[in-house]
């Protein structure tokens, strides 16, 4: 104590560090608002893990919503679960999916963009356009049936 009396800045700090922690209260916790995801068909146009979106000869990767499902379809295999908005994020329960085998580099593209699906990612939907958005990887999809200029490829 006797410190503090020789530096008066000690004494002051103290003090100050004292009024702040009793001015500051926590905010209380907040639930998050849980909602069902907008019922609507998308199509995969371009992602971090392949650029295009498709692979040559396969068939674009989709996704669809309706009535609390999600389906999925890769270009190979098909996985469905439950979902729901959790404020902004996808919450995508366990999935269920079809377990052929795809030849590469089908298989790699389908590993990635189910794992995004199941990785809790930012949902944002834009006019036509839905993106979703974990960590490093994202993917955009248009409405299906909407034109975003590239063509129906």
């Amino acid at each position: 104590m006797a410190e503090l009396h020789r530096h008066p800045f000690l004494c002051y700090a103290a003090l100050f560090c004292a009024l702040i922690q009793g001015c500051v209260t926590p905010l209380p916790p907040r639930d998050p608002v849980v909602s069902a995801v907008p019922d609507g068909d998308w199509e995969l146009v371009n992602s971090t893990f392949i650029g295009t979106g498709r692979i040559p000869g396969v068939p674009r990767a989709t996704l669809a919503f309706k009535d609390g499902k999600m389906s999925a379809f890769s270009g190979c295999n098909r996985a469905s679960a439950a979902a729901r908005l959790v404020d902004d994020w996808l919450e995508v329960d366990a999935m269920a999916a079809t377990r052929r085998g795809c030849p590469e580099p089908l298989g790699s593209f389908e590993i990635r963009f189910f794992k995004l699906l199941g990785a809790r990612p930012v949902f944002l939907v834009d006019g036509d356009t839905l993106t979703l958005v974990a960590g490093s990887q994202n993917a955009r999809l248009r409405r299906a049936g909407a034109n975003d200029g590239q063509g129906a490829r």
